[in-house]
């Protein structure tokens, strides 16, 4: 099994950093997190648990016993609400501490303390429950994962990360040095190569966008990849597809880009799935063990999904697309009149939403539904909405496919680390490049103080019944 992953929202995490770090007496401190936890096999990817905390609960001075800069005690009976707590909303329970000495490496007192917390929560709620220990020092985080039937293994977390306004990423595996990163590690570090070597990615679309998004993603250091497609290749793909041969006509896009990946010998691992995001469990389960996904589909419902999931699931989101306006010139041939590439970034307390930034309305997402029931039902508004006039849903210009994915790869090295300086009329969520222009734009913010994704979270970190609360996609898997 390959190491567990953490997320933590980034007020969260400044929530329990400020608790940990202000005891008066610069004593230890600890708080009680929950998780929920995303442990689905996918094929072809190493097993790895995601753990994303669901709440906080720091300790009441009441339930210590004893604490100095180097140790804490506490009576577990306190802790009991939270053991049942966790039964009852099939939640992993976590322990955060800090040391407020120099020493960022778990303790024989922590092991002790794990242990002792672990058995006591084996014996109420089963021993097959699992425990996650949160370590804040000299300004980092470490964390492990217990299991019930083995308390005194425990599995170095791969990284614990912070999904605020960028990510934050403590990563705890062995630097990469390897020849093929040594340019990117001069430019950004070889924390940055590592951090990028930690994440497992989605990219659902494998075309014009997706392709290159893809090959980019492993040529960085991506280690583990899932990628989704339905389609089929056509020949008319071949002009912007990555990876792709005339011999490959027919064959399903997700395994193409897959089959030419694993042949860079980079030591990327890839998913793929030949099918779409809201109909298919298995994908979706594959969806929520992912850190950070890219929208490179054209499909309205599968982006309306990807929306939905950045909040309950805790991704980032970078959502990629393209649109314009052809018309004809003096001697009657077509003629770019405005084209550009689009780059929205959806984070779960940072950025507005696709519905906010204009990218999906219910109207186009009714009328996907509509030709999926019909497929030869024309509509002249909905069927022009990338490229109007020119009688075409996707611009299919591979230059142009090519560099909306440089931009969203680039956007990703920007969140890990910032590197952009945004000038104030464009913003750091949702911008344009205007290829006929030459100009970077954004439209206006629309502030929906009542929209229940990205203003009012209805959504965020919500238990789900069914996969995303959507029945057709089945009852959700509960894992503990």
């Amino acid at each position: 099994m390959s190491a567990p992953r953490v997320t933590l929202l980034g007020s969260q995490e400044e929530r329990l950093r400020e608790f940990l770090e202000s005891h008066p007496c610069g004593h230890e401190r600890a708080a009680i997190v929950l998780f929920r936890r995303f442990a689905s096999e996918v094929r072809n990817l190493p097993s790895s648990e995601r753990f994303v905390a669901v709440d906080i609960v720091p300790f009441d001075e009441a339930w210590i016993s004893e604490s100095s800069p180097s140790h804490i005690r506490f009576q577990l009976r306190n802790l009991r609400p939270l053991f049942q707590r966790c039964e009852e909303e099939s939640l992993v329970f976590g322990f955060a501490h800090n040391h407020p000495v120099a020493l960022l490496e778990f303790s024989e007192i922590d092991e002790t303390n794990e242990q002792t917390l672990l058995q006591a929560l084996a014996n109420r709620n089963g021993r097959e429950v699992h425990f996650v220990a949160l370590l804040r020092s000299c300004g980092s985080w470490i964390a492990r994962v217990r299991h019930g039937v083995q308390p005194t293994i425990s599995m170095p977390a791969r990284h614990v990360l912070v999904t605020g306004e960028a990510l934050s990423i403590f990563s705890q595996g062995v630097p990469d040095r390897s020849e093929t990163f040594m340019r990117q590690a001069a430019a950004f570090g070889q924390p940055f190569v590592d951090h990028l070597r930690s994440l497992r990615v989605g990219v659902i679309g494998a075309g014009g966008t997706g392709s290159p998004t893809v090959s980019l993603l492993a040529r960085a250091g991506v280690k583990e990849l899932v990628v989704v497609d339905r389609d089929t290749l056509e020949e008319s793909n071949l002009n912007r597809v990555r990876g792709a041969t005339f011999h490959d006509v027919g064959r399903n896009k997700a395994e193409i880009l897959k089959d030419f990946v694993v042949n860079f010998g980079l030591s990327t691992t890839v998913a793929h799935f030949p099918s779409r995001l809201d109909d298919d469990p298995i994908t979706i389960d594959a969806l929520s063990t992912c850190d950070v996904v890219f929208g490179c589909t054209d499909d309205q419902i599968g982006r309306e999904v990807l929306n939905l999931a950045v909040y309950m699931y805790a991704l980032a989101l970078i959502d990629v697309g393209l649109g314009g306006q052809v018309s004809t010139d003096a001697s009657g041939q077509p003629c770019l009149r405005y084209h550009f590439g689009r780059i929205s970034t959806v984070l779960p307390e940072f950025g507005e939403c696709l519905f906010c930034q204009g990218v999906i309305n219910e109207q186009w997402i009714q009328h996907d539904y509509a030709l999926r029931e019909n497929p030869h039902l024309t509509d002249e508004q909905a069927a022009e909405r990338y490229l109007q006039g020119g009688g075409e849903q996707a611009p299919g210009i591979g230059p142009f496919t090519s560099a909306v994915a440089d931009l969203g790869v680039a956007t990703l090295f920007d969140l890990l680390k910032q590197f952009r300086r945004f000038p104030p009329e464009l913003r750091r969520d949702a911008f344009r490049l205007d290829f006929v222009r030459m100009e970077f734009r954004s439209v206006q913010e629309k502030n929906d103080t009542d929209c229940p994704y990205c203003r009012q979270r209805e959504f965020l970190l919500r238990s789900e019944s069914c996969r995303l609360n959507r029945p057709a996609l089945g009852r959700a898997r509960i894992y503990v």
